[in-house]
């Protein structure tokens, strides 16, 4: 992702160094025109906007808070995409306005090889006026750069909000598939269901989000009973296939404690009920 970035950024005619901690990965980097900063105080000696990339804020941190490297920070603008929480966004924050450095928190939705393209969505969170600054750099980065607000914690919030959803899609997409492949349904026939589906599911993703901030869960479309029938059956054909169950099993425990609590007549919004008070 690291390569990515600045592959971005010098196609884009920015001057661009870069560091690792690794030397060898930036060999490439350098037969490609970039500069290779020897130490990390260097790198950011060389730079006005210093984005970071790397497995996470406790590694960011680990690399920043060298005296050295903390001093050479001051007055610069400090872009964070390594992967965090919202509180670590707010710890980052906290850190880097007692050392007067600019600090704008990111979130990238894309995978390496999407870096640079227009599709390519990153959010980003901190003071507007710095990311007005250097929007030109970050768009570099993503055609679809966004800014969802000055409470810096609000990408990572975001990031991991859409990253829960995404990873419960991609399970059951995965599980789907191989309901399709053990009756000898072609891929592609599955996969064109799926995409069938993906224009009907907008609706009802908004008519749960509206159902959870009216607090209105009644049923009367579908209720929690009918929705159970799926991972049942789910669990029925694993049984016989001898084959994982696990997704549907968490689902089903689901299931059962909203039917405890009385509300099998109540719409799927209704979980959020149970999420919140577990």
């Amino acid at each position: 992702m690291g390569s990515a970035i600045a592959n971005a950024l010098q196609n884009k005619g920015f001057s661009t160094t870069v560091w690792n901690r690794t030397s060898s990965k930036t060999v490439a980097l350098a037969q490609m025109g970039l500069r290779v900063a020897q130490s990390l105080k260097d790198a950011i000696a060389a730079s006005d906007v210093i984005i970071v990339n790397v497995s996470d804020y406790s590694t960011t941190q680990q690399l920043l808070q060298d005296a050295d490297v903390t001093a050479a920070l001051a007055g610069k603008i400090l872009v964070q995409l390594s992967s965090g929480t919202p509180q670590e966004a707010r710890h980052v924050e906290s850190w880097a306005k007692q050392h007067e450095i600019s600090y704008l928190d990111g979130a990238i939705m894309s995978y390496p090889s999407g870096i640079g393209a227009p599709e390519c969505t990153i959010l980003y969170s901190g003071p507007e006026e710095i990311f007005n600054r250097i929007k030109a750099v970050l768009m570099a980065l993503g055609g679809n750069t966004l800014f969802v607000g000055t409470p810096i914690g609000h990408a990572s919030a975001l990031d991991l909000s859409c990253l829960t959803f995404v990873l419960g899609a991609m399970f059951g997409f995965v599980q789907g598939y191989i309901v399709s492949e053990a009756e000898g349904v072609p891929p592609e026939a599955f996969m064109g269901s799926v995409k069938g589906l993906l224009p009907v599911m907008g609706p009802i993703l908004e008519a749960i989000s509206g159902r959870i901030q009216r607090k209105d869960y009644a049923g009367n479309e579908a209720t929690l009973e009918a929705w159970s029938i799926g991972p049942k059956e789910l669990i029925d054909w694993s049984k016989e296939r001898r084959l994982d169950r696990r997704i549907a099993d968490a689902q089903i425990g689901l299931f059962e404690q909203a039917f405890k609590a009385g509300k099998g007549q109540a719409d799927f919004a209704y979980f959020y009920e149970i999420f919140r008070k577990s």
